[in-house]
């Protein structure tokens, strides 16, 4: 019997190294993967499965990843958060670095953005040319030039935020340019979710104005 429990008691040593090592194993070579695209910033991944071996078909209880710094299709995020519960993914296609969602699971996000990323987003899609964004709490500020009936004008508006009615984008609202109220400026798209290419479709949640960042959450619908 003291055998046989010897042998027991190796067997589930070796079952609690693997169900400590694998799933930290795979979290490293997935940060490593994602390294290569998001401008070499190295992310905190970490990944829970039980059993450990559910990880072979793709599946997982919880992937959390914080990647700080990190440039996503051009656009620098100062911080990006997400957490993805019992999802599955395709092996095969992880074994050629590339992400296929099979399940996609429960999925939330927080996105941190700052003045500097918002100005390089709005120069790449907005019609404001050399833009300059600045927050504080509540209220972001927009400065730079528009094209009005052929004409550069200079362009210094403030203004509060919104989500878009699809839930995709955050939306401007201007209240006053120049210092004079005019709340029926037009309206401008300053980031899209899709952006950032995420495996999994997203809504946005709610967005806020704190000091110098921009913080938006979004979740699976």
């Amino acid at each position: 019997m003291s055998r046989f429990i010897q042998v027991l008691a190796a067997v589930v040593i070796v079952l609690g190294g693997l169900q400590w090592g694998v799933p930290r194993w795979i979290s490293s070579k997935a940060a490593a993967v994602m390294a290569k695209s998001d401008g070499g910033v190295t992310p905190v991944v970490e990944m829970t499965a039980i059993p450990f071996w559910i990880i072979s078909q793709g599946r997982f209880q919880d992937v959390y990843v914080d990647a700080r710094g990190a440039t996503v299709d051009g656009l620098k995020v100062e911080q990006t958060i997400v957490n993805w519960q019992n999802g599955q993914v395709s092996v095969s296609a992880l074994e050629r670095d590339a992400l296929v969602v099979q399940k996609p699971g429960r999925m939330a996000v927080t996105v941190v953005l700052d003045g500097p990323a918002l100005s390089a987003f709005l120069a790449r899609e907005g019609p404001v040319t050399n833009p300059d964004v600045t927050i504080s709490s509540g209220v972001m500020t927009i400065k730079g030039q528009v094209v009005l009936g052929g004409v550069t004008l200079p362009l210094n508006t403030q203004g509060t935020l919104s989500v878009s009615a699809d839930k995709t984008a955050i939306v401007f609202h201007p209240t006053s340019i120049d210092g004079i109220q005019l709340p029926l400026l037009t309206d401008l798209q300053i980031f899209q979710i899709t952006s950032l290419h995420l495996p999994v479709r997203l809504a946005i949640q709610s967005v806020t104005l704190a000091k110098d960042q921009l913080i938006v959450k979004a979740g699976t619908p």
